[in-house]
């Protein structure tokens, strides 16, 4: 039996992302936090995600995004597992393999788009797969 783990998320930049990179290894390692609303008949409810993204992608988004940019991420959930004063921590987190920028009704061009179809990819090179988590720089 397969296992599907994919997400699309639409939301806005909680804060301008963070761009590290790995040590020795030249990789692009990106974070920034996206609010995604949830409408309920009377009531709003807000979620706050981490996304990171790595590679080619994390320096896209390092040089285009910003806080309060509408974006759209398609990725994997991920879960981090830590031990922090003798107790276990988790924390969920997507990794980004597409992004692309939203334009909002106020802004009537600039398109920052790398790709064509208005969004950029990981293109699959410095996947997360190759490295372990000890290796992120934060």
């Amino acid at each position: 039996m397969g296992f599907f783990n994919k997400v699309v998320l639409l939301g806005n930049c909680t804060r301008n992302p963070e761009v590290r990179y790995v040590p020795g290894r030249d990789l692009a390692v990106a974070k920034f936090g996206l609010a995604v609303n949830r409408k309920q008949k009377d009531k709003e409810e807000t979620m706050f995600i981490d996304i990171v993204a790595f590679g080619k992608l994390g320096e896209i988004c390092g040089e285009y995004l910003t806080k309060g940019s509408p974006v759209l991420v398609e990725g994997r959930l991920s879960q981090n597992v830590w031990e922090q004063e003798g107790q276990k921590r988790s924390k969920h987190e997507v990794i980004a393999e597409n992004i692309q920028l939203v334009s909002s009704r106020r802004d009537k061009g600039g398109d920052y788009s790398s790709g064509s179809d208005g969004g950029f990819s990981s293109g699959g090179s410095g996947s997360s797969d190759d490295f372990s988590e000890d290796d992120i720089p934060f």
